[in-house]
């Protein structure tokens, strides 16, 4: 019978990284003779949690043995020698034997889609017949048993995971931003947001002083390899591991009507444009969608980058699918856009005064409702004589999306086939 260990809540704003005791654990598991089954897990969880550090990541594996006792005393081990506990880290680790059950899918999706209390954590663990070992209060349980029950079934992809030598954590990494670009174009059918073309930035080498060197993302391990190898490297590294994961997959989502969104969740609106955007201080811009039964503030900020563009060319009456994270800020919920679908647009016109019939020159209007004169020859017409112009829209149907900056890593890419 297996054993699944799952850990969550390692890290701190100053540093740690739940990837890295995992590639630590799973080596010395191996070292005694305990293989992985499988690639190990890094599942990331609902990334509107008010209370993360960093991606909101818990990882997961599923060990070829039957001795839980030696399971349990080494991964308290590497905890607590790799743990950021001193900076308030409140790790979870939790040991279950056999298969997840279906009750543990089923928190798997509400930690992803929404907050989950500890208590819960700790009802679950006990309905399930799981071992808990905690720290603090025991924030990272939540995310321990959700590794241990994702429900990978609508998709998967697979990070590779370099991880530094300690000497040089906290330093600039030095990984030759060329032989990004060269990777990039040789993989980019197999690996996604590696670069963003449109700002520049290097998406596989993070900024924070955490273990991780870099980590290359795609949905195929083999092409990862390769990929990895691929890359001008100028520093030693520990570890490279591969990882099974629900990132990029849109697990997170769920479709809503306006009237049930609430703080946090990350939802799918259908709705009509129903003010028009406007671009405020700072380059963030916002409009309002309106389903039927209520209105909802959607915003496209600064960091979305040319997506702004897009967002500018939307008129009222357009029909429109959005996604993204629900927030509750001062103007009310608010819905910060990752994705955007133009379903049906709206006939975008204005209305002039009509040329003169007699003279062909541009009349003028005689006030609201009374009709329109040519400066010309004198001739009058009545108000329904306006001219209406119909003013061709650039803005195409279909869907679009915001940078690889911007984007989340439970975000799927438009052009990502899993």
């Amino acid at each position: 019978m297996a054993i699944w260990v799952g850990v969550d809540d390692t890290d701190s704003r100053k540093g740690g990284c739940t990837t890295y005791v995992a590639a630590v654990l799973l080596r010395r598991l191996g070292n005694v003779g305990v293989e992985v089954m499988g690639y190990p897990r890094l599942i990331r969880l609902n990334p509107n949690c008010p209370y993360k550090t960093r991606g909101n990541a818990a990882v997961a594996l599923k060990l070829d043995t039957s001795d839980l006792d030696l399971v349990k005393r080494l991964t308290i081990k590497v905890v607590e020698e790799y743990s950021e506990l001193d900076e308030g880290a409140e790790t979870g680790i939790i040991l279950l034997r056999g298969e997840p059950p279906q009750k543990l899918r089923e928190f798997y999706w509400k930690a992803v889609r929404e907050i989950v209390p500890i208590e819960e954590a700790f009802v679950i663990a006990e309905d399930i017949g799981a071992e808990v070992v905690y720290y603090g209060d025991g924030k990272g349980l939540v995310g321990a048993l959700a590794a241990i029950g994702a429900d990978l079934s609508p998709g998967k992809t697979y990070e590779l995971i370099a991880h530094r030598a300690r000497e040089y954590w906290g330093m600039v990494r030095r990984v030759d931003p060329a032989s990004i670009y060269e990777m990039d174009e040789a993989t980019r059918e197999y690996t996604f947001d590696n670069v963003d073309y449109e700002t520049g930035d290097i998406k596989i080498t993070p900024h924070t002083p955490c273990p991780v060197l870099l980590g290359v993302r795609g949905i195929d391990p083999g092409v990862l390899k390769k990929a990895f190898e691929m890359l001008r490297i100028g520093e030693p590294v520990e570890y490279v591991t591969i990882f099974e994961t629900n990132q990029a997959t849109d697990v997170h989502y769920q479709r809503c009507r306006i009237r049930d969104l609430r703080d946090c969740l990350n939802a799918i609106v259908e709705g009509t444009v129903s003010e028009a955007p406007r671009r405020e201080i700072g380059g963030h811009v916002f409009f309002r969608i309106n389903d039927g039964e209520g209105e909802l503030t959607c915003a496209a900020y600064e960091p979305t980058k040319s997506f702004r563009d897009i967002i500018m060319q939307l008129t009222p009456g357009d029909e429109v699918t959005v996604y993204g994270a629900v927030k509750l800020k001062p103007q009310g919920l608010t819905l910060n856009l990752e994705k955007i679908q133009v379903r049906k647009l709206a006939r975008k016109v204005f209305s002039r005064p009509p040329l003169c019939p007699d003279c062909g020159k541009r009349m003028k209007s005689l006030g609201s409702g009374k009709g329109y004169k040519c400066r010309k020859c004198g001739k009058r017409v009545g108000k329904e004589a306006v001219d209406v112009v119909e003013v061709p829209r650039e803005l195409q149907i279909g869907f679009y999306e915001v940078t690889p900056a911007a984007r989340r890593h439970l975000v799927k890419p438009l052009d990502l086939s899993l």
